[in-house]
């Protein structure tokens, strides 16, 4: 009878398990997913009351000068999850310049037909119809990450997004280039952190090419200034 009553608590014991996956330390990627894409779309609606301003600073060496960089973007949420980056101005070397021709000093590619800068795919990724949300898996600190697929785009393959696993609130991004010349940097940091509400915080790019006699680096940190009345 005690045998029976104890393989009668450990079958118990086993069902209660498979009931309950969290028990297991088990998490469910497609709850982030749906979590952390319901969270964004909240954040997207109160973003898109205002556009938001980002001031960016850097340098960029061109193999036999360094030239100082500065920009002035506005960004427009939309509440449906499309965001408009748009120029405002910008300086180089302390002379005021267009982005043609602060592009061109960058070495920055042309975006590509949908004229989108690098750094918007990251703004709202996870509401974006062009993007392939995958779980990953738990991240450090209570984080999930999820990955992002850029189809068929010749800019940006990939946007990978941590988020909280409680609530699915946006951390960080790391945005991956697509092009020959940036799998061939010695150097190539994309990382962008996000505010609470879900908008930028801070971005980060850094990139480093060296061969032969051919080299190549540049590093730049966009912050905001806060939204416009």
């Amino acid at each position: 009878m005690s045998g029976w009553r104890h393989r009668s608590r450990a079958a118990g014991a086993v069902g209660v398990l498979l009931a309950c996956p969290a028990a297991l330390g088990a998490t469910d990627g497609g709850e982030v997913v749906a979590r952390a894409r319901a969270a964004e779309a909240a954040q997207l609606r109160t973003l898109a009351r205002a556009p938001v301003q980002l001031h960016t600073r850097g340098f960029v060496f061109d193999g036999k000068d360094t030239h100082q960089i500065e920009s002035f973007r506005r960004l427009q949420y939309g509440a449906d999850g499309t965001v408009a980056n748009t120029f405002e101005r910008g300086v180089l070397d302390g002379k005021p310049v267009g982005e043609a021709e602060l592009r061109k000093a960058m070495g920055a590619p042309e975006p590509g037909k949908d004229r989108r800068e690098m750094l918007t795919f990251a703004l709202a990724p996870l509401s974006s119809p062009d993007m392939e949300v995958t779980a990953i898996g738990p991240a450090a600190g209570g984080g999930y990450t999820l990955r992002c697929k850029v189809p068929d785009n010749a800019l940006v393959s990939f946007v990978t997004v941590v988020v909280d696993e409680k609530t699915g609130r946006k951390r960080t991004a790391t945005i991956e280039v697509a092009s020959m010349k940036a799998k061939l940097a010695d150097r190539l940091e994309n990382v962008l952190t996000y505010a609470d509400d879900g908008g930028p915080a801070e971005f980060h790019a850094a990139f480093h090419f060296k061969m032969a006699w051919i080299e190549r680096s540049a590093e730049f940190t966009s912050r905001r200034l806060g939204r416009s009345p």
